[in-house]
């Protein structure tokens, strides 16, 4: 039980860490909107990522073998993760009272902050479950990861997710995530944008 508890506070601490430095970094932005997309992930983070965390680890295996065959299904990882964001990112888009849910992350100015501003049903299907998914779809393939990759992907991803808020271009990001933000019809997905080169919704900055 101790080990467990060490590694979702571990999990949680690499992603507050990075989250929270990226923010403290890049966020020059004050005022009421600063403040409104900071209270809304720690809220997300609080009452979203750490029960999911510790609900993620309580079914997960933990493994301390398959490193360097983890490492080299990363790119599968990136995958699967960009195919499940667009699915379940694009309906927040398309249908009219899911809209409703998802328009809050699209209020004024895109910063890091922003990353992780939506309202918790979002923030717990499409942010946390692109978190996951890859990984609960190759145990289910009889895969399990390596531990301490898995707190590489957590760093990496949250790293991702802040670089592509910074609103310009830096760090290899394209802007593509910014072009999202700016014309709301495009980018749905991340990563390798996977789904929206194939479904035409791809738009290079």
């Amino acid at each position: 039980m101790k080990m467990l508890n060490n590694i979702i506070s571990n999990t949680f601490l690499i992603h507050m860490i990075c989250y929270w430095g990226m923010v403290y970094k890049y966020d020059s932005q004050t005022g009421k909107e600063f403040k409104t997309a900071v209270i809304y992930s720690l809220k997300n983070q609080i009452c979203g990522t750490l029960p999911m965390t510790y609900l993620f680890f309580q079914y997960y295996p933990i493994n301390y073998t398959n490193f360097l065959s983890s490492i080299l299904l990363l790119p599968v990882v990136v995958l699967i993760s960009d195919i499940y964001f667009f699915c379940t990112h694009y309906p927040f888009h398309k249908i009219r009272f899911l809209w409703e849910y998802h328009k809050t992350h699209h209020h004024g100015k895109v910063h890091v902050a922003k990353s992780l501003d939506a309202d918790i049903l979002e923030h717990v299907i499409a942010n946390l479950g692109s978190f996951g998914a890859p990984f609960i779809i190759m145990c289910y393939l009889g895969f399990i990861f390596n531990i301490y990759v898995l707190y590489l992907w957590v760093g990496l991803s949250t790293l991702s997710t802040c670089v592509s808020h910074l609103g310009f271009r830096s760090f290899g990001d394209k802007g593509i995530h910014h072009s999202h933000h700016k014309y709301l019809k495009c980018n749905y997905g991340t990563g390798f944008y996977a789904m929206d080169r194939l479904l035409g919704t791809y738009v290079d900055s």
